[in-house]
C-alpha cells in the first residue's frame, strides 16, 4: 500500500526539529582510523586476512562499548593495506597513513616489510604494532615507534637450540636459511645456541625465499647424515622442502618456527608426519581469552587457520586503547600511551620493554601428527 506524506505534514515536522532543545540530535562520532598493513594476496594471503579479521573484531568490540574522546563519541575504522609482502610496497603504505593521518599502524606480517616502513613511521612518530614480525633486527633498530606483541627471533632462536639439545636429543643438526630477515635471523640464533652448548652442526646452507626445488641442496645435506634439519624460512617453502626430504630419503626431523597452520599441512600432503615448530605465544586452548576462536567464527563465519589473529587482535587493542587513555587519536600522544601500555590482552599480558619488544613471551612447541598440530610442550622463554 502507498504512503502519501503531505507537505503540510513535513513543514510541521522541520518546525518541530527546528525549536527542538539543544542535543535532541545526537552529534555524529569522530572517526578515528587504524591503519592496518599485512599481505592480503599472494602466499600469505591466508594469514594477513585473519589478521585484517582480527583487527575489525578489535574494533567492533572497541566500538560496542560507545567510546568518547573529551566527552565527545568517536568511532573507530580501520583503513586495510595490501603490502603482498613486498618491503617497496610496505614503504608506499607507511607513507599513505602517515598521510591519511591514522592514529597508528598494526603491521605488518613480514619482518622484511615491517623494518622496510619503520623507518617512515618514526619520522612521523606513528606506533607500528606487528602481530608476527619476529625478527630480532626489526626492534633493534632504534626507533622509538616499532613494537610487537609476540616474541623476537633472538629468544625464539635459543628457545629452540635448547629445545632441540635437552627434549629432542638432536645428535646431528643440519640448517638452512632462506636469506630473509625472518629466516637468517632465526637460524643464526639457532647456531649459535647450539655452538655454544657444544651441539654437533653437520651442514649450514642457504637458499631463497623464491626457492621452490630443494633437490640440490638436500643433496649435499644427505650425504652429512642429519637426522634433524632447522629450516628458517616460511611455511609453503617449508612444505615443499619436507615433501623433497621424503622423497630423497632423508628421514630427520624437519624443524622451524610458524608452520602450525593449514597452509603447511595442505601443501606437505602427508610427508609432514613429525615436523616440530616453536610458536609464540601459548596454543589456542590454553589462552587467558580461550573463547577468542569461537567469537571470530561467530563473527567471520569461519574456521580460524593459522595462529596470528589473536595476536593482531591484541595490536589493535593496545593502540584503541591507547588513543583513549591518550585522550586524542594524534600520533606522538598515541605512541606515548602505547609505550605505557599494561595490558590483559587475549594472548596474555601486554606490556613493551625499553625495545618495543613483549616483555614477556612464552612459546609453545608443537608437532605434526596426521593433519593436526599437538601442542607437546610450553617453554616460557622469560624463566
Amino acid at each position: 500500500m502507498k504512503r502519501f506524506f503531505s507537505l503540510s505534514s513535513a513543514a510541521t515536522l522541520l518546525a518541530i526539529g527546528l525549536t527542538a532543545a539543544p542535543g535532541a540530535f545526537a552529534a555524529s562520532p569522530q572517526i578515528i582510523k587504524i591503519g592496518f598493513a599485512a599481505p592480503l594476496t599472494g602466499p600469505s594471503a591466508a594469514d594477513g586476512k585473519e589478521m585484517e579479521n582480527a583487527t575489525r573484531l578489535a574494533i567492533d568490540d572497541a566500538n560496542r562499548r560507545a567510546p568518547k574522546l573529551n566527552g565527545q563519541p568517536v568511532k573507530f575504522e580501520i583503513d586495510a593495506q595490501d603490502d603482498q609482502s613486498d618491503p617497496r610496497i610496505a614503504t608506499q603504505i607507511a607513507q599513505r597513513f602517515v598521510d591519511t593521518g591514522v592514529a597508528g599502524v598494526v603491521g605488518h606480517f613480514n619482518t622484511s616489510c615491517s623494518i622496510a616502513a619503520s623507518k617512515t613511521y618514526s619520522n612521523a612518530s606513528l606506533a607500528e604494532i606487528s602481530p608476527s614480525s619476529t625478527g630480532a633486527s626489526y626492534t633493534q633498530q632504534g626507533y622509538p615507534t616499532t613494537f610487537r606483541v609476540v616474541g623476537q627471533d633472538a629468544i625464539a632462536g635459543e628457545t629452540l637450540g635448547r629445545y632441540l639439545l635437552d627434549s629432542l636429543g638432536a645428535k646431528r643438526i643440519a640448517i638452512i636459511d632462506d636469506r630473509t630477515d625472518f629466516g637468517q635471523g632465526l637460524a643464526d640464533r639457532v647456531e649459535a645456541t647450539l655452538l655454544k652448548n657444544h651441539g654437533k652442526i653437520v651442514a649450514r646452507e642457504y637458499v631463497t625465499n623464491k626457492t621452490i626445488d630443494f633437490s640440490a641442496v638436500l643433496t649435499k645435506i644427505r650425504g652429512t647424515n642429519p637426522d634433524v634439519i632447522v629450516f628458517g624460512g616460511f611455511d609453503a617453502q617449508a612444505a615443499q622442502l619436507v615433501r623433497r626430504m621424503r622423497s630423497l630419503g632423508l628421514k630427520a626431523t624437519l624443524v622451524g618456527e610458524g608452520f602450525n597452520n593449514n597452509i603447511f599441512v595442505d601443501l606437505a600432503r602427508g610427508d609432514g608426519e613429525g615436523t616440530i615448530t616453536i610458536q609464540p605465544g601459548l596454543p589456542a586452548d590454553k589462552l587467558p581469552a580461550s573463547d577468542f576462536a569461537s567469537r571470530y567464527e561467530a563473527r567471520f563465519k569461519t574456521r580460524l587457520q593459522g595462529f596470528q589473529a589473536p595476536y593482531a587482535y591484541d595490536a589493535a587493542t593496545v593502540l584503541l586503547n591507547a588513543v583513549l587513555t591518550a585522550g586524542s587519536a594524534e600520533p606522538a600522544k598515541v605512541l606515548a600511551a602505547v609505550k605505557a601500555s599494561r595490558l590483559k590482552g587475549v594472548t596474555g599480558p601486554l606490556a613493551f620493554d625499553a625495545h618495543g619488544d613483549l616483555a614477556n613471551s612464552p612459546y609453545t612447541v608443537y608437532r605434526l601428527k596426521g593433519s593436526h598440530w599437538d601442542g607437546i610442550k610450553i617453554l616460557n622463554a622469560a624463566q
